[in-house]
This record gives C-alpha cells, sequence and structure tokens, in this order.
C-alpha cells in the first residue's frame, strides 16, 4: 500500500510531498513525490498515530474495572481519535485489585495490540502528595510487597510504573522495577531535585503528570518540576488539558524540554457528555464543561479529554504544532523504547490521516484502515471549546485566526475542482453564456456581491454574471425568513431570467442542502446549464447535483453554526479566484492590470491614466488624450498607443483578437 500526502509529520517536523509505502504492517519507504499512490490525501497531514502514557480510561470505561467488551469500546474509541497506542493506566487499588484488572488486560492485550501494557500509578506514593488516591490504598514498597506484585497476575503486563523516590525502600523499589524490564516513572512525590536526581541515577526515566502532585518549582529550590525539565535523562509527562497545568506554564515546559511528553490522565469520563458522573477510585467524579473530572469537594479526579483534543488545545495555546504533535508521537514512542511514532522506514505503520485542524479522518493500525470516519461539519460544536467566553480576548482572537487559516487550507486542498469549474465556466461564458449564482443567507449574499463586484473591476456587461437570492434581492439587507426553503422561487427565477444550456450556474452553501440551492442547480442541470457547487462539507446533496462540485472541508467553526465564519471566508475567497480568473482567460486583464475596468469615479481614472503610463511609457499629456479619445478604455488606449493606431482601427483589431490585449498587440 503506497500512501502520498502533500504533508506529512514524521514524528520531528512537517515534510512533503511525499509517498508512505506499507509493507506487512511496517513502513518500508518514504519517497519524496508522488510514487504510483493507492490512496492520495488531496488535503490534511499525514502522521504517526498519538501514544497516551497516562489514561485511566475513556467513554464511560474504567481500565480498573473494565470488561472484555468495555476494553474494545476503549480501544476503537481511542482509535477512531487517532490515538492508535495508549498505556492503561491503574491507580492505587489494594493488591487483589489490582491483579484481578491485570489479568482483565492481559486478556484484551491479545486482541487489541495497541494496548502497550499496564500503567500502574501507586500504590508506592507520597500521602502528601496522594491527590485523588485514596490514603488508606498507599503502600511502602518493601520487598514483601514487590515480590507479591511482581510474581502475580501484575507482573506480567506491568510496563509502567509511578512511585515517589524518597519513600523508604522508593530507590530500591526502583531498581527492582529497572532489573525487571519495567520503566518507572516519579510522581505523586514530595522529593526534592537533589532526590529526582537520585531517581534518576536508580534509572528512573519519566516524570508523572509534571508540576501536579509533586514538589514545587521554585526559583531557588526547583523541586521535581526543575529536575524533570533539566535532567536528560528524565522525560516529563504533562497533561495537557490547560486545566491541570496553566497553558503559560504549558508554553515554558514544552519550549524549555524536547523530552517533555503530553498525556491526558484521563478516566472514564473523557468523550462522555458534560455532567456525567462516574465512579474512579473509589469515589465519584463528575465531568465539568473545562474537560476536567472532579470530585465533590472540588479536587480534580483526572481529565476528561482524549489526547487527540490535547494536541488541538496545545496548538490553541500557543504551542507550534510540531511541538505539540512530538509530544504526542515521537517522545512517547522513544521514553518506552516503541516502534511507533514516527514515519519513517521500519516503524510500526500506525498512520492518522488529519484535517487541517487535526482532527482524525482516516486512521490505519499496523496498516490496516479503520472504518473511514466521517468529517465533522461545519455546525459541529468544538467540545474543546466550552469554556470560549471565559477565555481571553487575545487567545479568542488567535483561536479566530487559526481557524481561518485551517479553513485556507482547506481551499487550497479543493484548487483542483476549482479550476476545472474555472475553465468550464469561461468557455460557457465566451461561447456567449451568462454566469449565474444561486444561494441563500450569507451565502446568496457573497455571490451577489461578487456579481455586482464583477462590472466595475472587469467591465463586465449588465446581465453577464446574475445573482439568485433567495428572499430577492432585499434580501441582502434585511433577512428574508423561510427564503431558503423556497423551492419553487429558484426554479421560477431561472426561468424568469431564461436560463438555458449555454449558462453556468454556480451554487453556494456551506451547508451544502439549502433547498433554494438545490432546486436550483437540479431546475439547471435540467435545462442543460453547466451546474457548479461551493459547499463546506463532504458528500453533499449539491456536490452530487453538481456536475463540478467544490468541497471546502473548512470544518466547524469557533462559533457552532455560524457559517459567516470561515465558511463565508472560504466561500468569498472561492469566488473571487472563481470570477477573477475567468476574466483572465477571457482576456479581461494584462498581466496584473484590470485593463477593462470601468473608469467611473475620479479615483478609477487617476487609476486608469496611471495603468496606461505604465504599459506604454507615454508621458501623463499623451497618455491622457489617448484615454479620452478613447472613451476611457485602458485597452484601446493602450493599444493605441502602442500601435500608434487611431480609436476606431484599435477597437476593430481588439474586436478581431476576441478582446484580449495580449494577442491584439501580437498581431
Amino acid at each position: 500500500m503506497r500512501i502520498f500526502a502533500q504533508r506529512l509529520f514524521n514524528g520531528k517536523a512537517f515534510t512533503g510531498p511525499a509517498t508512505v509505502e506499507v509493507v506487512d504492517g511496517r513502513i518500508v519507504s518514504v519517497q519524496p513525490g508522488e510514487v504510483a499512490a493507492d490512496i492520495r490525501l488531496a488535503h490534511g497531514v499525514l502522521g504517526p498515530g498519538l501514544i497516551d502514557l497516562h489514561n485511566n480510561g475513556a467513554f464511560g470505561v474504567d481500565c480498573a474495572t473494565a470488561t472484555p467488551e468495555g476494553w474494545d469500546v476503549f480501544v476503537n474509541g481511542l482509535a477512531a481519535r487517532g490515538v492508535t497506542s495508549v498505556l492503561p493506566t491503574i491507580i492505587t487499588a489494594p493488591l487483589p485489585d489490582i491483579a484481578e484488572a491485570a489479568v482483565r488486560l492481559r486478556e484484551a492485550m491479545r486482541r487489541h495490540p495497541g494496548l502497550l501494557g499496564l500503567h500502574l500509578e501507586g500504590p508506592f506514593l507520597a500521602p502528601a502528595k496522594r491527590g485523588a488516591h485514596r490514603e488508606d490504598w498507599l503502600r511502602p514498597p518493601d520487598e514483601a510487597v514487590l515480590d507479591e506484585l511482581l510474581a502475580g497476575p501484575a507482573g506480567a503486563v506491568l510496563r509502567l510504573i509511578t512511585l515517589a523516590p524518597e519513600l523508604p525502600y522508593g530507590l530500591e523499589a526502583l531498581e527492582k522495577f529497572v532489573q525487571a524490564g519495567i520503566a518507572v516513572s516519579l510522581g505523586h512525590t514530595a522529593a526534592d531535585a537533589a532526590q529526582m536526581r537520585a531517581g534518576a541515577d536508580a534509572g528512573a526515566r519519566l516524570v508523572t503528570h509534571l508540576f501536579n502532585a509533586q514538589s514545587p518549582l521554585g526559583h531557588r529550590a526547583p523541586g521535581a518540576p526543575g529536575a524533570g525539565l533539566t535532567d536528560p535523562r528524565l522525560s516529563p509527562c504533562i497533561i495537557v488539558d490547560g486545566v491541570h497545568v496553566d497553558p503559560a506554564l504549558l508554553q515554558i515546559a514544552f519550549a524549555a524540554c524536547p523530552r517533555a511528553i503530553a498525556v491526558t490522565d484521563s478516566i472514564a469520563l473523557a468523550g462522555l457528555a458534560t455532567g456525567a458522573t462516574l465512579e474512579f477510585g473509589g469515589a465519584l467524579a463528575m465531568l465539568g464543561p473545562d474537560g476536567v473530572g472532579r470530585r465533590a469537594d472540588g479536587t480534580i479526579a483526572g481529565a476528561g479529554i482524549t489526547l487527540d483534543e490535547g494536541v488541538r488545545r496545545m496548538i490553541a495555546f500557543g504551542i507550534p504544532p510540531e511541538t505539540a504533535l512530538a509530544a504526542a508521537t515521537s517522545r512517547p514512542a522513544a521514553a518506552l523504547g516503541l516502534d511507533a511514532g514516527r514515519i519513517g522506514p521500519g516503524a510500526l505503520a500506525d498512520l492518522v490521516w488529519w484535517s487541517d485542524d487535526f482532527h482524525a479522518l482516516q486512521v490505519w493500525q499496523a496498516g490496516v484502515a479503520a472504518p473511514a470516519l466521517k468529517p465533522r461539519g461545519t455546525e459541529s460544536p468544538r467540545t474543546e471549546l466550552m469554556d470560549l467566553e471565559a477565555r481571553g480576548t487575545e487567545e479568542i482572537v488567535r483561536l479566530f485566526l487559526g481557524q481561518e487559516a485551517s479553513a485556507l487550507r482547506a481551499l487550497g486542498a479543493a484548487s483542483p475542482a476549482l479550476a476545472r469549474l474555472v475553465d468550464a465556466v469561461a468557455a460557457r461564458l465566451a461561447a456567449g453564456g451568462r454566469l449565474f449564482y444561486a444561494g441563500a443567507g450569507t451565502s446568496g449574499r457573497l455571490g451577489f456581491l461578487d456579481a455586482v463586484e464583477c462590472r466595475p473591476t472587469f467591465g463586465v456587461e449588465p446581465g453577464l454574471i446574475i445573482p439568485l437570492l433567495a428572499g430577492g434581492t432585499e434580501a441582502f439587507i434585511k433577512a428574508a425568513e423561510g427564503a431558503e426553503d423556497d423551492e419553487a422561487a429558484a426554479r421560477i427565477a431561472l426561468d424568469e431570467h431564461g436560463f438555458n444550456a449555454r449558462d453556468a450556474l454556480v451554487g453556494i452553501a456551506a451547508s451544502g442542502s439549502t433547498p433554494f440551492t438545490l432546486a436550483a442547480l437540479r431546475h439547471a442541470g435540467a435545462l442543460g446549464g453547466l451546474t457548479g457547487a461551493i459547499v463546506n462539507n463532504a458528500g453533499t446533496a449539491m456536490a452530487q447535483a453538481a456536475e463540478i462540485a467544490v468541497e471546502i472541508a473548512s470544518g466547524p467553526e469557533i462559533i457552532a453554526g455560524s457559517t459567516r465564519l470561515s465558511a463565508g471566508s472560504t466561500e468569498k475567497m472561492a469566488l473571487n479566484i472563481l470570477s477573477s480568473t475567468v476574466m483572465i482567460r477571457l482576456g479581461k486583464t494584462y498581466g496584473p492590470f484590470m485593463v477593462d475596468m470601468r473608469a467611473s469615479n475620479a479615483k478609477l481614472r487617476r487609476r486608469a491614466l496611471a495603468m496606461v503610463m505604465a504599459l506604454t511609457d507615454a508621458d501623463e499629456h499623451r497618455a491622457s488624450l489617448e484615454l479620452e479619445a478613447c472613451g476611457m478604455h485602458v485597452k484601446l488606449a493602450v493599444l493605441a498607443i502602442k500601435r500608434d493606431l487611431a480609436p476606431e482601427t484599435a477597437r476593430e483589431k481588439l474586436a478581431a483578437a476576441g478582446g484580449s490585449l495580449r494577442r491584439a498587440l501580437a498581431v
């Protein structure tokens, strides 16, 4: 299987375009450009699957109590969001309970290779830093407890354990785990920086949820966070929901430490609706609108996000996308010695096709494609923005700008279809046809605006570009309720204008299903005309009804359903590009100059004069005289001056050249 992508994230940086070849579940080559691709990704980013090293549960499933069916829900739900590998986490519990959970996990691992093993968070934690862990279940890491743990079912699946190095026998226990091939993470600890470094000396290689449930970072006492960020042997894991750790500290940590790893510390509430309540760690927790599960007393029990949302939040906080993605792919893979988390020869073919705003569109695990995911439409709410109105103004502005940039990339991905529509429309107009726009609401107003602006810009004759706005021209200023549902009005409008087989109609609608616009497309097609659609959702009725569909996957809006935002921006740009390129093809421009414009006011007369002078090297006096003689028509004046022709002769030569100044000058 060969997958071609315009953009790739290889685990460290964005590259591409390139083709990734997969054989027997592994990547065998990455070649520049498109090489005999079986799958072409026209937009978005192809990257390695996300790896979450700290996940207590999601989608209503608690890793400590999951049934076989529950494990299926958990693994498949995460994979659908681009998380292809996960280290299920069990927090402090009695040893018999841990053993039973380990047995269930071992059975699930046989069916789900994406389950990496067990992360045991406790019971060897500092009581003063236990957080949501029950104090009566904590244990000192003495030899008897370690032997019982390692000899039991947990020992067979244990991949990572969190412990506090300052506990009695803490360093000895740490060394014993390392000797058994189990990675150790320092956490839930009151250790100072020296004790943390001693833990690294003993073989610890990670830090559990940096800043949370550990000694603080001080300017004279760096504590656990200072050691985690600066000791090159330690990879600090950081909860990236923006609540457990303030976004400003997230920026600092990920800028300062090239080993920092993004984790969720999610609990079973992740992926559920706000207000959902479940038991976790022996007590109830409720999911708040900020994506965090809390106890009744307000204590944070765990995050309520999945790692893909964590990546999006990191990017929204100002962390570079390549850093955010590396923190969730190649860095956790390196910390645990996994052959995943990168796109390169030899790596496991866990791959994700991301949209430009980093939502999973397609997932492959070991080269096997999961069922295609339905793209999120313009109406989908962005649950990571539940606290939008509580955020700072500058942050909100950045969110909007980031969404606009993502939407622009989506428009770029639709450029081949837009180019086909341009050529088809230009051919109709060159043969004497007309261009109609049809739309309702914002989309219809954008079509109306583009049609109106073409006349002064390109000297378009009245009636060449005709906008059909649901509710009539009055709806441009005042919303016409119910007009978008009036299918008969669309057909009547086309008939009144005598739409025929020589004409073209472009329907515009973010949803792709507006009844007025869809009816116009179908009626125009029945009359033999060319039909095109500009939409912002995939697989819509309008796209199916049109001969040429420009599908712009601009994604959900910052304010759900307000398609005057990034969907409207892309529609406006698409229409600008469509009409402008059609006019270029019709000879309405010469290079970058709008030589067919109507010089209808003083400003435009000055612009016309400047164009004539620039294109002919004539002085202002002569250029002004020729313009006046040619009726302020720039093309005529330029041709008359450069070929020393009378205005009438110039007009005849221009007509013979089909209105193209370039062709007229070449004769």
